[in-house]
């Protein structure tokens, strides 16, 4: 599985609309429920997110990258970013999920 940290600022004032369409994103996942694919995302302080995603093939991927709600998040993310998302590819050590 594939493993990805992406973290960026948005420009103040633009948190509550990126915050919109990342629900979206989810709103969209939950009701296609694609395989392979894990996602979350933080907000830390008033404008800084930070997206945890991972991939279990490029099917998954491309799945995800695909979705118009996940399409319509980057269309104008260039517009809404204060500083550039930075990408980090991790490995994961532990994964506590209580069920």
């Amino acid at each position: 599985m594939k493993h990805s940290i992406i973290q960026y600022t948005v420009k103040e004032g633009r948190a509550t609309e990126n915050e919109s369409l990342i629900k979206d994103v989810f709103a969209q996942l939950q009701e296609s429920k694609p395989d392979g694919i894990e996602y979350v995302v933080y907000k830390t302080g008033d404008s800084s997110f930070m997206h945890m995603i991972s991939f279990d093939s490029d099917d998954a991927n491309a799945a995800f990258t695909e979705m118009p709600a996940f399409k319509a998040f980057r269309a104008a993310l260039k517009e809404r970013i204060e500083t550039p998302p930075a990408r980090t590819e991790v490995s994961q050590v532990g994964n506590y999920q209580p069920k």
